[in-house]
């Protein structure tokens, strides 16, 4: 890897807005004197980013405005788009963090420490080195350097693959600072394109690549709100539904104003849904609602399960996301999420499933068999096996997932000094029957009644999410219910829960957390109810609920900054 002669240079344009990490970089724009809020603009005049389809309700109060550090995968995927397939390899950033159970809230929460920086100077190095190497940088220059320190030309270059990079235009400041990182570097080499490689090592160190920058302007109808701008905008919806940066010709509809009403909005978010990274996005999404990232070196007792293994865990990881992506966008109708009589199986997965036929390593729709009562997402192995003991089941895991992620309902910690142990009984009685036992206890009860009942229905699957029909040589019971709906086994768990709005309501509140980075307030879940109508009334159609999400107010307007 060439060693830059310039290291201090980039480091003094990066090292002001790290300076006391993403704290202290939103309390400058709460007091609107650093560059951010000099330069967040997007270089049209009269953007005010539009009313949408929805008016703003005049008491509307929404979150504050937080910067979001890009998530792992957006990162990687934006470098892809901006610089190819090569520089993305070496890509590197710092893992992600999860707070109230999703990385984008974490990524507006969490400061970075000064590993992470470092990691991020390492990766940008790489990354332009990969793109020089590669000519990906070409892209970008219609010039031809006539000398190292061609000053029109690196200014070019500058400017066309920053206004890509920090997604919007560059102003002359930056134009200017990034051009003299290059020449300085081209300089030091001989070598025009060492500059080339410095600046883009340095515009992606840079806050205005790294983070999701969503300032807004003031609204001028309420003094407590702020509206996205154009490219604001069309940075968050392109991240929301195809988890990468706006191209190019995303930012050239924002800047002429096509997303500044509702209807521009909406087709631009449609058209992004058109395209294969919607679908990569939304199963990334749905791995980390469904807890699939877990299944990266899941713990099973070997003696127990004999048959379960990494490249069996993979398998069952892509029937998931191959099974939401096809109810998402071919289905039609995604309250199949929950109760779909058929899956995706390979080889391995269909001798898991019990389900006869030849089978190779590609996955193909099947129907499931319907003596095993299984169903949606819940009769997936790969949710079972996340939901479950190193060696057993568990009715408690399962129960407290359907209630807290699929229905967004909190359950509370045990109460200090209550044991979580089962009774250990005397040997013969099922999984079942000990939890029965625990749940006497007043103590326990109370959160149990919740959560325990609902993971009763999927008894009939073990801990690696096979069929089974007893447990410790007993016959399994699974006959259970769901909020007074009796249920037996995944699939009419899965219609009790498809059959209630408010796992429907609960899935538009999730997919928003991911696309804002924060919790829903109580203002934002009054607009996100008309989300949810709409989304009912589309007869389940998953992306009407996406563009209905994009072009509410919830998405548009942010609150001032604390």
């Amino acid at each position: 890897m060439r060693r830059f002669g310039i290291l201090g240079v980039i480091a003094a344009l990066v090292a002001g807005c790290y300076s006391g990490t993403e704290a202290s970089m939103t309390g400058a724009l709460s007091a609107g004197s650093d560059g951010i809020t000099a330069t967040a603009g997007d270089g049209t005049d009269g953007d005010d980013g539009g009313d949408g389809d929805d008016p703003v309700p005049e008491d509307y109060d929404p979150a504050p405005v937080a910067l979001r550090r890009l998530l792992s995968t957006q990162y990687v995927a934006s470098v892809g788009l901006l610089l190819g397939d090569a520089a993305a390899a070496v890509a590197d950033p710092p893992d992600d963090a999860a707070i109230n159970g999703f990385t984008a809230v974490g990524a507006a929460q969490l400061a970075l420490g000064s590993a992470e920086v470092d990691r991020y100077e390492a990766s940008a190095r790489d990354i332009a080195a990969a793109a020089v190497v590669e000519g990906t940088h070409l892209r970008y220059m219609d010039c031809l350097p006539g000398s190292p320190d061609d000053e029109p030309c690196m200014r070019e270059f500058v400017g066309r693959f920053g206004r890509l990079a920090f997604r919007r235009s560059l102003d002359e400041d930056e134009l200017g600072r990034y051009t003299a990182v290059g020449l300085t570097s081209a300089t030091d080499f001989a070598d025009f394109y060492a500059g080339v490689e410095s600046s883009i090592a340095a515009m992606l160190q840079s806050p205005l690549f790294l983070y999701q920058v969503e300032v807004g302007e003031p609204d001028p109808d309420n003094d407590a709100t702020r509206r996205l701008r154009g490219t604001e905008l069309a940075t968050r919806v392109s991240f929301f539904l195809t988890g990468s940066t706006p191209d190019a010709a995303l930012l050239d509809a924002a800047e002429a104003g096509s997303l500044d009403d509702g209807q521009g909005l909406r087709e631009a978010a449609f058209a992004l849904l058109e395209r294969d990274e919607a679908r990569g996005a939304l199963a990334d999404f749905s791995e980390e609602l469904l807890k699939l990232r877990e299944l990266d070196g899941l713990p099973k007792d070997a003696a127990t399960f004999p048959t379960y293994s990494p490249a069996l865990a993979e398998a069952m990881r892509e029937e998931t996301r191959l099974f939401i992506q096809h109810v998402a966008f071919e289905g039609g109708d995604f309250s199949e999420l929950f109760d779909a009589d058929y899956t995706f199986v390979n080889n391995a997965l269909a001798a898991h499933y019990q389900i006869p036929g030849d089978f190779g390593p590609e996955f193909v729709q099947v129907q499931l068999p319907p003596e095993q009562k299984r169903g949606g997402i819940l009769g997936h192995a790969s949710v079972l096996s996340v939901l479950a003991h190193v060696s057993s089941s568990s009715p408690t895991h399962r129960g407290k997932f359907v209630r807290e992620s699929l229905l967004c309902t909190t359950i509370p910690a045990p109460p200090p000094g209550v044991s979580t142990d089962l009774p250990i009984g005397d040997g013969t009685e099922t999984l079942r029957e000990r939890l029965e036992q625990h749940m006497v206890d007043p103590s326990c009860a109370g959160c149990h009644a919740l959560m325990d009942p609902i993971g009763f229905a999927l008894e009939s699957y073990d801990g690696v999410g096979a069929f089974r029909t007893t447990d410790n040589d007993k016959p399994i019971d699974d006959a259970s219910e769901l909020d007074g709906v009796s249920v037996s086994g995944a699939a009419e768990l899965g219609a009790a829960l498809g059959a209630n709005e408010a796992a429907h309501a609960c899935l538009v509140r999730n997919l928003y957390r991911h696309a804002t980075g924060h919790i829903e307030s109580p203002s934002e879940l009054d607009v996100l109810s008309e989300v949810t109508a709409a989304y009912l009334g589309s007869g389940y159609d998953l992306p009407t609920a996406l563009v209905e999400i994009v072009t509410s107010p919830a998405f548009r307007v942010v609150g001032q900054p604390l």
